[in-house]
């Protein structure tokens, strides 16, 4: 097993790690952490269970337009460029030097239907922006998620950037489906509400106020299509997918 330190160094918000381990890279922000992992064998499906997870929400909708809360390494946004043809994505990172690392060593694909944003995502949120299908947060610092995703105000300021057929994807932990107030400040501003754990430990909840609930029924279908058609094979956590709330 050969293990190679590529980048050490550290920033504002603290220290920042790429290694890369027989063919596996991964970017930490502290010990015992890790962000990211990519495959340099099949570097635009995640390695990351909770992430193939989240591209649940492809299976609900056909989005044109993405946002991502949280960049890490750019696998999210590398998976989402490679399933969904023509997709705007916008990426949101505050730290400027993950989104360097992402480009320089996890494959982070790049063009005129990419953007990079380096900012605070609350602040980013107050702005003007385009509407999106899609809104993924995944804000996490070394020592887990960072509890403001989990706020009123955030689930509030990102129901405002949604389409009314769009999603809302968070990336939480198992015990945050036991909070009372995550689930009230939920029910605040989403008529539908679905979540599916995951063996890692994370939980993703999808939110929408799209005019039906989902055919949940229907799902299966269009995850052996996703399967066939881009080799991403989703159906596994469809067991775990459930309407919550």
């Amino acid at each position: 097993m050969s293990n190679k330190i590529l980048f050490q160094g550290q920033d504002d918000w603290g220290p920042l790690l790429v290694i890369e381990e027989d063919g596996i890279r991964k970017l930490s922000f502290g010990p015992g952490d890790e962000q990211s992992r990519q495959n340099s064998q099949s570097p635009t499906m995640p390695e990351h269970e909770y992430i193939q997870a989240m591209l649940l929400s492809l299976l609900f909708i056909e989005p044109k337009r993405a946002l991502v809360l949280g960049l890490g390494g750019g696998c999210l946004v590398n998976a989402l460029h490679h399933s969904v043809a023509g997709i705007n994505i916008t990426a949101v990172e505050l730290r400027s030097t993950v989104i360097d690392l992402a480009l320089r060593f996890f494959r982070l694909p790049h063009g005129k239907k990419i953007t990079l944003v380096n900012d605070d995502a609350n602040h980013y949120l107050t702005q003007p922006n385009k509407k999106v299908d899609l809104l993924y947060a995944d804000i996490y610092q070394a020592t887990g998620v960072d509890e403001t995703q989990l706020s009123d105000a955030f689930l509030q300021a990102c129901c405002a950037q949604l389409k009314q057929q769009g999603y809302l994807i968070l990336n939480c932990w198992h015990e945050h489906s036991e909070s009372q107030l995550f689930a009230h400040n939920l029910r605040r501003h989403f008529c539908h509400l679905y979540g599916c754990h995951v063996s890692s430990g994370n939980w993703i909840v999808f939110a929408s106020n799209q005019t039906q609930a989902l055919e949940l029924a229907h799902l299966k279908s269009q995850a052996l299509h996703l399967k066939k058609s881009k080799n991403i094979d989703l159906t596994r956590f469809l067991s775990q997918f459930k309407k919550i709330y």
